[in-house]
Protein backbone atom coordinates (compact mmCIF):
# COMPACT_ATOMS: atom_id res chain seq x y z
CA UNK A 1 0.00 0.00 0.00
CA UNK A 2 1.24 3.16 -1.07
CA UNK A 3 0.98 6.72 0.97
CA UNK A 4 0.13 9.85 -1.05
CA UNK A 5 -0.22 13.43 0.43
CA UNK A 6 -3.32 15.13 -0.30
CA UNK A 7 -2.46 17.30 -2.89
CA UNK A 8 -1.47 14.22 -4.82
CA UNK A 9 -4.76 12.99 -4.57
CA UNK A 10 -7.82 15.04 -4.17
CA UNK A 11 -10.27 14.08 -1.56
CA UNK A 12 -7.88 12.44 0.64
CA UNK A 13 -8.31 14.54 3.66
CA UNK A 14 -11.82 14.29 3.64
CA UNK A 15 -11.69 10.44 3.30
CA UNK A 16 -8.83 10.81 6.38
CA UNK A 17 -11.30 13.05 7.85
CA UNK A 18 -14.08 10.67 7.66
CA UNK A 19 -11.92 7.79 8.48
CA UNK A 20 -11.20 9.25 11.82
CA UNK A 21 -14.61 10.28 12.72
CA UNK A 22 -16.14 6.96 11.87
CA UNK A 23 -13.05 5.03 13.73
CA UNK A 24 -13.49 7.89 17.11
CA UNK A 25 -17.53 6.58 16.09
CA UNK A 26 -16.86 2.88 16.67
CA UNK A 27 -14.32 2.91 19.94
CA UNK A 28 -17.10 4.43 21.80
CA UNK A 29 -19.69 1.59 20.65
CA UNK A 30 -17.79 -1.52 20.14
CA UNK A 31 -17.01 -1.57 24.26
CA UNK A 32 -20.95 -0.45 25.13
CA UNK A 33 -23.33 -2.34 22.91
CA UNK A 34 -23.92 -5.62 23.51
CA UNK A 35 -25.03 -8.29 21.16
CA UNK A 36 -28.34 -10.32 21.60
CA UNK A 37 -28.01 -13.74 22.79
CA UNK A 38 -24.41 -15.43 23.45
CA UNK A 39 -21.19 -13.88 22.59
CA UNK A 40 -18.91 -15.12 20.10
CA UNK A 41 -15.26 -15.64 20.23
CA UNK A 42 -13.07 -13.03 18.78
CA UNK A 43 -12.82 -15.62 16.07
CA UNK A 44 -16.48 -15.95 15.04
CA UNK A 45 -16.65 -12.28 15.71
CA UNK A 46 -13.80 -11.40 12.72
CA UNK A 47 -15.12 -14.18 10.62
CA UNK A 48 -18.83 -12.53 10.73
CA UNK A 49 -17.21 -9.34 9.88
CA UNK A 50 -14.90 -10.19 6.90
CA UNK A 51 -17.79 -12.00 5.53
CA UNK A 52 -20.16 -9.24 5.49
CA UNK A 53 -17.13 -7.04 3.67
CA UNK A 54 -16.87 -9.19 1.21
CA UNK A 55 -20.63 -9.12 0.49
CA UNK A 56 -20.19 -5.70 0.42
CA UNK A 57 -17.74 -5.29 -2.17
CA UNK A 58 -19.58 -8.12 -4.58
CA UNK A 59 -23.03 -6.25 -4.50
CA UNK A 60 -21.12 -2.14 -4.80
CA UNK A 61 -18.56 -3.84 -7.60
CA UNK A 62 -15.57 -2.20 -8.41
CA UNK A 63 -12.19 -3.02 -7.19
CA UNK A 64 -11.68 -2.46 -3.72
CA UNK A 65 -8.42 -2.24 -1.24
CA UNK A 66 -8.02 -2.34 2.50
CA UNK A 67 -7.10 0.59 4.16
CA UNK A 68 -4.59 -2.04 6.90
CA UNK A 69 -3.08 -5.08 6.25
CA UNK A 70 -5.96 -7.46 7.18
CA UNK A 71 -8.28 -6.87 9.88
CA UNK A 72 -6.97 -4.75 12.72
CA UNK A 73 -7.57 -6.13 16.82
CA UNK A 74 -8.46 -4.24 19.07
CA UNK A 75 -8.68 -5.04 22.50
CA UNK A 76 -12.74 -4.75 24.15
CA UNK A 77 -14.14 -5.66 27.21
CA UNK A 78 -17.90 -7.94 26.46
CA UNK A 79 -20.76 -7.02 27.73
CA UNK A 80 -20.29 -9.56 31.01
CA UNK A 81 -16.86 -7.85 31.68
CA UNK A 82 -14.74 -10.72 29.93
CA UNK A 83 -11.75 -9.38 28.00
CA UNK A 84 -12.32 -9.00 24.54
CA UNK A 85 -10.89 -7.82 20.80
CA UNK A 86 -12.90 -6.33 17.80
CA UNK A 87 -11.83 -5.60 14.91
CA UNK A 88 -11.75 -3.13 12.07
CA UNK A 89 -11.22 -3.79 8.33
CA UNK A 90 -11.93 -0.57 6.04
CA UNK A 91 -11.86 -0.36 2.29
CA UNK A 92 -12.04 1.55 -0.16
CA UNK A 93 -12.83 1.37 -4.10
CA UNK A 94 -12.97 4.64 -7.17
CA UNK A 95 -16.38 6.10 -7.44
CA UNK A 96 -19.45 4.52 -9.57
CA UNK A 97 -21.32 6.41 -11.94
CA UNK A 98 -24.66 5.47 -10.00
CA UNK A 99 -23.65 6.05 -6.41
CA UNK A 100 -27.09 5.72 -5.69
CA UNK A 101 -28.11 2.38 -6.84
CA UNK A 102 -24.92 1.07 -5.20
CA UNK A 103 -26.30 2.56 -1.63
CA UNK A 104 -29.44 0.74 -2.96
CA UNK A 105 -28.18 -2.76 -4.03
CA UNK A 106 -25.89 -2.47 -0.49
CA UNK A 107 -28.96 -1.65 1.59
CA UNK A 108 -30.92 -4.10 -0.24
CA UNK A 109 -28.32 -6.83 0.41
CA UNK A 110 -28.05 -6.57 4.06
CA UNK A 111 -31.70 -6.32 4.76
CA UNK A 112 -32.12 -9.61 2.84
CA UNK A 113 -29.57 -10.65 5.67
CA UNK A 114 -31.75 -9.42 8.25
CA UNK A 115 -29.70 -6.42 9.33
CA UNK A 116 -31.63 -3.03 10.18
CA UNK A 117 -29.95 -0.30 8.03
CA UNK A 118 -30.50 3.46 7.51
CA UNK A 119 -29.90 5.42 4.71
CA UNK A 120 -29.23 8.84 3.70
CA UNK A 121 -28.17 10.81 0.86
CA UNK A 122 -26.39 14.52 1.61
CA UNK A 123 -25.15 17.08 -0.72
CA UNK A 124 -21.07 18.07 0.09
CA UNK A 125 -19.65 21.29 0.04
CA UNK A 126 -18.09 19.87 -3.69
CA UNK A 127 -21.27 19.66 -4.78
CA UNK A 128 -21.42 15.78 -5.08
CA UNK A 129 -23.61 13.67 -3.64
CA UNK A 130 -22.82 11.18 -0.79
CA UNK A 131 -25.11 8.19 -0.81
CA UNK A 132 -24.36 6.34 2.62
CA UNK A 133 -26.13 3.21 4.24
CA UNK A 134 -25.03 1.77 7.78
CA UNK A 135 -25.82 -0.65 10.51
CA UNK A 136 -25.60 -1.52 13.95
CA UNK A 137 -26.80 -4.84 14.29
CA UNK A 138 -25.87 -8.53 15.38
CA UNK A 139 -23.57 -9.31 13.06
CA UNK A 140 -21.22 -6.52 13.69
CA UNK A 141 -21.31 -3.84 16.12
CA UNK A 142 -21.26 -0.76 13.28
CA UNK A 143 -21.03 -0.92 9.35
CA UNK A 144 -21.22 2.02 6.84
CA UNK A 145 -21.27 2.06 3.07
CA UNK A 146 -20.42 5.69 1.32
CA UNK A 147 -20.48 6.12 -1.96
CA UNK A 148 -20.12 8.94 -4.40
CA UNK A 149 -18.97 9.03 -8.62
CA UNK A 150 -15.36 9.41 -6.97
CA UNK A 151 -15.26 7.58 -4.27
CA UNK A 152 -16.96 4.20 -2.45
CA UNK A 153 -15.91 3.41 1.16
CA UNK A 154 -16.78 1.22 3.70
CA UNK A 155 -15.72 1.01 7.37
CA UNK A 156 -16.57 -1.57 9.91
CA UNK A 157 -15.89 -2.20 13.61
CA UNK A 158 -16.60 -6.27 14.65
CA UNK A 159 -18.44 -6.84 17.50
CA UNK A 160 -16.51 -7.57 20.46
CA UNK A 161 -15.86 -11.60 20.97
CA UNK A 162 -14.11 -13.04 23.55
CA UNK A 163 -10.03 -13.80 23.42
CA UNK A 164 -6.74 -11.79 23.84
CA UNK A 165 -5.40 -9.20 21.21
CA UNK A 166 -2.19 -10.61 21.52
CA UNK A 167 -3.27 -13.71 20.09
CA UNK A 168 -4.85 -11.47 16.95
CA UNK A 169 -1.63 -9.32 16.54
CA UNK A 170 0.91 -9.62 13.61
CA UNK A 171 4.68 -9.45 15.30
Amino acid sequence: MSITSSQERPGAHRFATAALTLTMMFTVTSCTRAPTGQIATASHASDQMQSLVKDTMKVAGGRWTSTSDGPSPDSCSTPSGEEGVTFSWDQIADGVEDPKAAMERVDGAWRDKGLATNTQSVKRADGKILHRVGSQDKVVDAIQFSATTSRMTIAVQSLCGTGNVDDFTQR
